[in-house]
């Protein structure tokens, strides 16, 4: 299973995801495995993350970049169109024989900046998902988790502003996934984060840069639970 975060603040947009695969009945696992990767560069200014069947999106996102890399489609909306219809062909092509509530169940968050003719850039996050038959969900305020989201949904509520800088998204980011992983075996491994500003487009963080913030994270939690202790 996994965990995928995109939030958005002042100056730019984050995307995080854990990178745990899972086998089995999801009810009780029968193997784990940590070195799955969710996230990936789509342009200068889009990325994506997967949740759901990582095979299956790794090929559809290698798909994708053949066909971006010859049209050169830079923009988060530019971007939505072609892989919407990439993924629904695929799909189509893979499942003709499944109902759509039968096939495996897949979740793409589409994370960046869409391009007005003015020239001005707009952060746009899109969710598209095997359910709902990949029809593009837009979150009007760029924040969309998926995976397992239960435990996240409701720190979101409680830290989320904003006004928040990347630098504290990608705290938030690392924190939202931490803490569901200490709840549910279903997310786990090595985080993984990757901003998106209109100035420096998609960067991913080193693996070192993560668990600097995941440390510092660490020492807050310790100061809440002397806060409550009173010692």
């Amino acid at each position: 299973m996994t965990l995928i975060a995109t939030l958005q603040g002042k100056d730019g947009m984050v995307l995080a995801s854990d990178s745990r695969g899972t086998i089995g009945d999801p009810r009780g696992l029968t193997a784990i495995n940590d070195d799955q990767i969710k996230l990936f560069e789509l342009s200068r200014y889009c990325g994506i993350g997967v949740s759901g069947s990582s095979e299956l999106a790794a090929k559809i996102v290698d798909e994708l970049k053949g066909i971006l890399s010859q049209g050169g489609q830079t923009y988060a909306d530019e971007i939505l169109v072609q892989m919407r219809t990439l993924v629904k062909k695929l799909y189509d092509d893979w499942f003709a024989k499944f109902p759509v509530a039968e096939r495996p169940g897949l979740q793409l968050s589409l994370a960046g900046y869409h391009r007005e003719p003015s020239g001005n850039l707009l952060p746009r996050t899109y969710l598209l998902a095997s359910p709902a038959d990949f029809a593009p969900m837009l979150f009007p305020n760029g924040n969309c988790l998926a995976g397992v989201v239960q435990y996240a949904v409701y720190l979101m509520h409680r830290f989320y502003h904003p006004e928040m800088t990347v630098d504290n998204l990608c705290r938030l980011a690392a924190y939202l996934i931490a803490e569901t992983a200490t709840q549910d075996p279903k997310v786990g491994g090595p985080i993984r984060i990757a901003t998106i500003t209109p100035n420096d487009g998609y960067k991913e963080l080193e693996l070192k840069k993560v668990d600097e913030i995941i440390a510092l994270n660490n020492e807050q939690n310790e100061k809440l639970k002397q806060f409550f202790y009173g010692g």
